[in-house]
């Protein structure tokens, strides 16, 4: 009977990568985070930050910059800036996250008006 490496064991199983990583300038992403206040105190403790895995969670847009989100993927988006995000996110044991900016808003045309119309300058 073979034995697995150790390091086989450890690594997770395709189509299990968790939700959360550990982002830090120069190094890959480390997506081992199904808990967002975990991934925020270790992301803290290694000088870097907790983010989204790409592959995982889709980040909300939002008319504000940061998102806290919590354990069952609780989502407000309510934050202008990182530090009165981060607060919070260690005062309800969430993560920080960039929220995805919303597209702008386009004025709809006003009734009755003819979106194919031709207008030449005169």
């Amino acid at each position: 009977m073979k034995t697995l490496p150790v390091l086989a064991m450890l690594l997770p199983l395709a189509g299990h990568a968790a939700p959360f990583c550990i982002d830090m300038t120069g190094i890959a992403l480390q997506c081992q985070y199904f808990d967002p206040a975990l991934c925020q105190k270790d992301a803290a403790r290694q000088g870097g930050k907790c983010s989204p895995n790409p592959e995982e969670f889709k980040t909300p847009a939002s008319a504000q910059q940061f998102c806290l989100v919590q354990s069952g993927n609780l989502v407000m988006c309510h934050y202008p800036d990182r530090a009165g995000c981060e607060l919070e996110a260690n005062r309800r044991h969430g993560a920080c996250i960039a929220a995805i900016p919303q597209p702008p808003q386009v004025p709809a045309p006003a009734p009755g008006t003819d979106l194919f119309e031709i207008k030449r300058p005169y």
